[in-house]
């Protein structure tokens, strides 16, 4: 009989549903989804497509009083006590890990959390966020942690063997596939655009401060190869900003702006890309960086983005201080010099069945779930 595992998280994503669907293979799977409706409104995806890959029992609920993004309600109680589960999976330092800590003896489970954190945020927490970690890692059995260096770092500050690395990624079979599949919409893009025989850097994400899109502009503008273009696919706030920017950098001719893309319209950009880069100088993780690399992207990826991690450097991509335009000018000039690629083939290092593997073994260990 399969042993049965709750899963707590905000909503279902793009990023997880792949994986709790392999969970569903090896488990009995429910998972509660307690995000805030506006917090799921304006997610930049589908959220509706995303359910609809869902081959496990879920489950949205929203009633109760919410402080900030967390939902204070009874429901956790009501769940865990009704499908008696082996394990849990909760999200985070939040109010459903601290439920399942305080039933944890009563139901006699197994509990593990996710940490998004990326090595600067890990160092950066305030003391009452200090003491909130410091009784959560001494109250569950294991967190996966999307960062080799947050999972270092961690190890250091608890000594104990509770840290398991699990990046944030989708099965790169199924999302190869996805992207091989936009033949059509790459052909499109091609032509509106005139880059059929340009290289081209692809950036993917929100116009905010954060991801430093200013010094990408910057570091752009330095390089001198005419035949090359750098595509912006995303909207937010800084884009008027970011118009101006490439305006006075003289690059309109250089630089296209796409606005938010997703499903088919975006997976055909990754197609399409050459090289990618994520410039952010605060970033949890960065799961457009696995994307890219699926596709088969050689990526630049700031030093602040828990995805770092994912580059082997020269491998499949560069690492760059977050802070160094000329760092960034260097790395992006580097990547130039590869040709352009010539198919969707993977550049991850390490796929997602084996990252499966390591997580299924961290779940199954005879001496946590004896």
């Amino acid at each position: 009989m399969k042993k049965k595992l709750l899963i707590f998280h905000p909503y279902l994503a793009t990023y997880r549903v792949d994986l709790y669907n392999r969970l569903a293979e090896d488990f009995e799977v429910k998972v509660l989804l307690t995000g805030h409706p506006n917090e799921i409104a304006g997610l930049g995806f589908d959220i509706k497509k995303v359910n609809e890959q869902a081959h496990f029992d879920y489950e949205y609920y929203h009633k109760g009083k919410y402080i900030g993004r967390h939902l204070i309600s009874n429901i956790y109680i009501k769940v865990i006590r009704e499908f008696n589960p082996d394990i849990i999976f909760a999200h985070e330092y939040g109010v459903n890990t601290i439920w399942a800590i305080l039933l944890k003896r009563l139901y006699h489970y197994k509990l593990y959390i996710t940490c998004d954190d990326s090595l600067q945020m890990a160092q950066s927490y305030s003391f009452n966020r200090k003491l909130l970690r410091n009784f959560v890692v001494n109250s569950v059995d294991g967190l996966f942690v999307v960062s080799t260096k947050t999972r270092d770092f961690l190890k250091s500050l608890y000594g104990k063997e509770k840290f398991l690395y699990f990046p944030i990624i989708q099965d790169d079979r199924i999302l190869v596939k996805k992207i091989q599949n936009c033949k059509e919409e790459e052909s499109v893009y091609k032509e509106k655009y005139d880059i059929k025989d340009k290289k081209i850097i692809l950036y993917v994400g929100r116009f905010v401060q954060v991801k430093n899109l200013p010094l990408l502009l910057d570091a752009f503008s330095m390089i001198g190869e005419k035949d090359v273009r750098l595509v912006m696919v995303g909207d937010g706030i800084m884009r008027e900003e970011i118009e101006h920017k490439i305006s006075d950098l003289n690059l309109n001719d250089k630089v296209i702006l796409t606005g938010a893309l997703y499903g088919d319209d975006l997976y055909a950009w990754y197609r399409i890309a050459d090289y990618f880069v994520l410039t952010s100088f605060q970033e949890a993780f960065g799961a457009v960086v696995n994307e890219a690399l699926v596709a088969g992207c050689f990526s630049i990826v700031s030093n602040f983005a828990g995805s770092h991690t994912l580059i082997e450097d020269g491998v499949n991509g560069y690492v760059f201080e977050s802070d160094n335009v000329n760092d960034l000018k260097e790395k992006m000039s580097l990547a130039l010099k590869r040709p352009k690629k010539e198919s969707v083939k993977c550049l991850m290092t390490k796929t997602f069945i084996d990252f499966y593997k390591d997580l299924y073994m961290f779940f199954n260990d005879q001496h946590r779930l004896s």
